[in-house]
């Protein structure tokens, strides 16, 4: 074949044409081989597997287009990634909205620390600058130090994995209560902490002023020359002052181990049930005359007052003040 086409062509020509039809088929081998090993990068990347040759060969390689029906698959996974980010940003949005407008601030922390999203109420709260916190530590923005403070909820969060409660944490003269709540990974690794901080500081305020109105209460109830108990709805006793001690013969440490029943004389303890019921029922109640029976056996005729403290429609504790009665002594009883 080879001499025949000598003839016709001439040994140059022909050697010419052998070789460029070389070249071409191996410029084509090239070009195949390029395609599938191209085809196979994108199918692994789509997570299917590549293309053996010996379920397409090079022709039909080139004919089915492998490249281009790939493309188009990439096409639909991309657009349904867009849609995707487009649902996370709105929820991303939502979020950010919720935590916005709550009244608490919320500082969100990755595990080193460092602020990744905070609300206005944050810097509100701790009347922070202007400035950016994104990047800085929680300790630096929100404590003013360069280390955590010794009870650190977000330490105690990453410690613990789980969600920590500070009821009071107090930095400067604010009071807060704060909840750490941990965001873990699927491998169940904290990744990142959301802080809340409450303001409590003019509860706590508040609460002291009236601790400090109720010593001086206890106080007052404590000196006066009247016996003075406060009793709770079953009956054991809350508080009592010291002339209601000394006529009784009890110690503080006794009262815990008391009902008010137990300091009734036996014969008025029926009628005094009746009317300590009423009570706790929120019944109002006149002149109490009715007999205490002291520690050492004494009968002790006493008359005062007695009413009920009531909240959200129940019984807190009664409240009760007496003294002593005299006893008129019928004439000629005393010879």
């Amino acid at each position: 074949m080879k001499s025949l086409l000598s003839k016709l062509f001439g040994d140059s020509e022909l050697e010419a044409v052998l070789s460029e039809n070389r070249q071409l088929r191996e410029r084509q081998f090239k070009q195949v081989e390029y395609i599938r090993r191209k085809t196979n990068q994108l199918l692994l990347l789509m997570g299917t597997l590549p293309i053996r040759p010996e379920e397409l060969d090079d022709d039909n390689l080139l004919g089915i287009d492998p490249i281009g029906t790939v493309a188009e698959s990439f096409g639909q996974i991309l657009e349904h990634e867009k849609q995707l980010n487009n649902e996370l940003q709105i929820a991303h949005d939502e979020i950010r909205a919720i935590i916005s407008s709550v009244g608490i601030g919320i500082v969100v922390v990755d595990s080193e620390m460092r602020i990744k999203m905070y609300n206005q109420r944050v810097k509100e709260l701790f009347e922070l600058a202007p400035e950016e916190l994104t990047g800085q530590t929680c300790c630096q923005a929100l404590c003013g130090s360069g280390q955590p403070p010794s009870y650190c909820t977000f330490e105690r969060v990453m410690e613990s994995r789980r969600t920590v409660h500070q009821p009071d944490w107090q930095q400067g003269n604010r009071h807060f209560d704060v909840i750490g709540t941990p965001v873990k990974d699927k491998f169940g690794d904290v990744t990142h902490v959301v802080l809340a901080y409450n303001d409590i500081t003019l509860r706590i305020e508040y609460e002291q002023q009236l601790r400090e109105r109720e010593k001086i209460y206890l106080d007052l109830f404590e000196n006066v020359g009247d016996m003075v108990q406060c009793v709770m709805p079953d009956g054991t006793f809350m508080f009592v002052n010291r002339a209601w001690r000394e006529q009784l013969g009890y110690s503080a440490d006794e009262l815990a181990g008391l009902k008010v029943w137990n300091i009734i004389a036996p014969e008025h303890r029926k009628q005094c049930l009746e009317i300590f019921n009423s009570l706790v029922q929120g019944k109002q109640t006149e002149m109490v005359s009715t007999v205490f029976f002291s520690k050492d056996g004494r009968e002790i005729p006493v008359e005062g007052h007695a009413c009920s403290s009531r909240a959200q429609g129940k019984t807190i504790a009664t409240f009760g003040m007496f003294r002593c009665r005299a006893v008129s002594v019928a004439p000629g009883s005393e010879g």
